[in-house]
Parts: structure tokens; sequence; C-alpha cells
């Protein structure tokens, strides 16, 4: 079963760049990429992106996701990761120079919902754009591994076209379900997650994802 820490864990491998790193841990070789089975990819929105302006980590912090801007029933939740695990273990071509994050939990037990926002922002857009398409095209051929003693698999999903690009994959492992969306969006790349043992609720992951975005996107702006 996923615990708390480890759902923060997968959240973080799924945005390619710093997890807690498990040296010990040899992924299962990646299975051939089968035609249309890569993590579903949208294009860029009709909409305008910000200007390629570099915030602070003061104000990517305040551009998360908070409390009030969550749904009836969330509180915040202290867990972190930090590491350099990625899908498959793939190479990044670019490491994140801020990175930052807020974690939320929603009931307990066997019911317990975990939701991630995060937000990682590089040197320039090109350098996230890389980053993202590092991830894009791993996630042809990385369609499960072994982690920390679990069998991972992913699945692509898709997603609301934000941003310059986006992407989504469904992560199943041991009776759990995360669903992890990812932004290109300028210079960073922003992710929300949801995912627990009985519910991966996908219409909340993406109205928090186009919450995330704008608050990205306005804080970019001024």
């Amino acid at each position: 079963m996923l615990n708390r820490k480890y759902f923060g864990a997968l959240g973080a491998a799924a945005m390619s760049v710093a997890l807690a790193a498990c040296s010990s841990t040899t992924p299962t070789a990646a299975k051939p990429s089968a035609p249309n089975s890569s993590a579903v990819s949208s294009p860029a929105s009709s909409s305008p992106t910000p200007e390629a302006a570099l915030l602070t980590k003061a104000q990517l912090t305040s551009a998360l996701l908070s409390l009030s801007q969550m749904p009836a029933g969330w509180s915040t939740d202290s867990s972190t990761s930090t590491g350099e695990k990625t899908f498959c273990d793939y190479r990044q071509p670019h490491k994140a120079q801020i990175q930052v994050s807020r974690t939320f939990r929603k009931g307990g037990g066997f019911t317990a919902t975990i939701a991630t926002a995060g937000i990682r922002q590089y040197a320039s857009a090109s350098d996230a754009a890389e980053s993202f398409t590092a991830m894009e095209k791993a996630l042809e051929t990385c369609h499960r591994e072994t982690y920390q003693g679990s069998v991972l698999k992913y699945l692509p999903m898709s997603v609301d076209k934000l941003g310059d690009r986006s992407l989504g994959v469904r992560i199943d492992s041991d009776g759990t379900t995360l669903l992890q969306q990812f932004t290109l969006d300028g210079p960073t790349l922003i992710n929300v997650g949801t995912g627990g043992l009985t519910d991966a609720d996908a219409d909340t992951a993406t109205k928090l994802l186009r919450d995330q975005v704008d608050r990205y996107e306005a804080a970019a702006r001024k």
C-alpha cells in the first residue's frame, strides 16, 4: 500500500526532478513502446503564456495553491520529499533552479486522499521545454518499473490544453491510484497530483491544475 510519504515521492518522480533517491533499487527494464502508447500530451492552449520572467522562491511559494483554494474537506499536509528519482531513472537534461510544492490531505485510513501541487522553475524557458520533452520521451517507453519493492504501472491520461504543453500519467501500484498532470508554462513545469486507495478523482486533479496554472501565470505577469 502506498502511504503518504510514498505518494509525495511519486509526485516528485512524475515531475521529472528531485525526489529522495533509493540508489539500491534497480528498476525493471522499460517495455517497448506500442503505437500511441505514450503519455497523452496536449498542444499549446490558445491563450498566451506568461513572459519568461524568473520569479523568486518566495514569489513561487506565494503562487502555489493555498488551503483556501481547495474544495471543502481538505487540510494542509506537512509531508515533503526531495531527491533525484525520475520515471525509470531517465536522465534529466537540466535541473530546476527553484522548486516549491504543497501537499494536502483529506480523510484518513483507507479513505485518505492526497493532493499535491508543485512548481519547478528552470534557468530559461528553453531549459524547461527540454526537460518537459525528456519526460515526455521517457514515458513513451517507460510503462512500469519496480521502486522501493513495489511495481509501478504508468498509463497515459488525457489532460486539459494548458500553458505551452501538457501531459498526464496514471500511476497504479498495490491497489492505489495516483493521477499526475503536468504543464509546461514558460520557464516552469507545473504539476498537480491526486490519489489514494479508494479515491483518485480526475475531475478534482483537472480543476486544481487549472487553478494552479492560473495562479502561476498571474504571478508571472505582475
